[in-house]
């Protein structure tokens, strides 16, 4: 068995990114250059909360693809539909305000809070 050579979410992250519905331009300022992909419900924490929930605690690159796809799949609307295209200055500014791992309860503060920026009121 292999030891993990990497954080536990690089290898969720790296099957789950071949479906991400990526814009083609910044939600809040429409730039279309360096942009990235936000995830409101953090896919750390996600990982986390899921794991303890189902006794997983995996120590090897096998056990961690083992139990990759039934978390991505329990996982669908966190993952795909509750995301956003940002440019890269205003994901670092929305992980400045809530943090490099946001709480999962802070997913509609989030989306609210990028409306008011995208409306200029923030």
């Amino acid at each position: 068995m292999t030891k993990l050579a990497r954080d536990l979410i690089k290898y969720v992250r790296d099957k789950a990114k071949s479906r991400y519905l990526k814009g083609h331009s910044c939600f809040v300022c429409e730039a279309s250059d360096n942009l990235d992909f936000h995830h409101f419900y953090s896919l750390t924490e996600l990982l986390n909360v899921w794991m303890r929930k189902n006794r997983y605690n995996p120590s090897t690159e096998e056990e961690i693809l083992n139990i990759r796809d039934a978390f991505i799949e329990s996982h669908t609307r966190e993952l795909y539909d509750e995301a956003v295209t940002l440019c890269h200055n205003h994901h670092v500014q929305l992980h400045s305000v809530y943090g490099k791992n946001p709480g999962l309860g802070t997913a509609e503060k989030q989306k609210r809070w990028l409306e008011k920026l995208r409306n200029g009121m923030v």
